[in-house]
């Protein structure tokens, strides 16, 4: 058991060894190619396990030495990963929708919801300064109602019918638009 210990860890010793021996590859690569948020240690893990690729498939009498076969799989590797670098930075440009090609009216409809910030802001406000006088009821409705709550189970909480519920969200939302109507935004 010691002797298969022994020689992983001189398998590692030899493997840095190597590695440093090759270290001038991973530093040349790092200065020609620029992989977004790599760091230093980044280009040294990539260049150990090009290392590691490269001493598991090599063929001696292939008519290439060793470090030229571990600098051309090195480089492969960093292409590949410049390769997934570019698919995930094209990735939004595909998503992307052109105004022109599906016309303004597509366009507003998809960001319909965004004019109505500046109007639920203001009614949040509202709410908040007491501004829009509710009932009890009203008010508790309506809270229930904005978080998702349907109006019968608003009613069970409340001890309140479907229909007095139903009442009160009417209420609280013609209030609402009363008090909107006048307002400017």
């Amino acid at each position: 058991m010691k002797e298969t210990t022994r020689l992983e860890e001189i398998d590692g010793i030899v493997f840095e060894e190597m590695f440093s021996q090759y270290l001038p590859i991973v530093y040349s690569m790092q200065s020609r190619y620029l992989i977004r948020d790599f760091d230093a240690d980044d280009w040294l893990q990539e260049g150990r396990i090009a290392l590691n690729d490269a001493l598991r498939s090599y063929r001696q009498g292939q008519g290439t030495t060793f470090g030229l076969y571990y600098k051309m799989v090195f480089e492969n590797r960093i292409r590949s990963l410049l390769r997934r670098q570019q698919a995930q930075k094209r990735l939004a440009q595909q998503q992307a929708v052109s105004i022109e090609k599906v016309g303004l009216e597509t366009f507003s409809e998809q960001f319909h919801y965004h004019e109505c910030v500046e109007e639920s802001i203001y009614i949040s406000e509202m709410l908040l300064s007491g501004e829009l006088t509710l009932s009890s009821l009203e008010k508790r409705a309506l809270y229930f109602y904005l978080k998702g709550e349907e109006p019968w189970t608003i009613g069970l909480r409340l001890g309140e019918s479907e229909k007095a519920v139903h009442n009160a969200l009417n209420r609280a939302k013609n209030k609402l638009k009363k008090k909107l109507s006048t307002a400017k935004i």
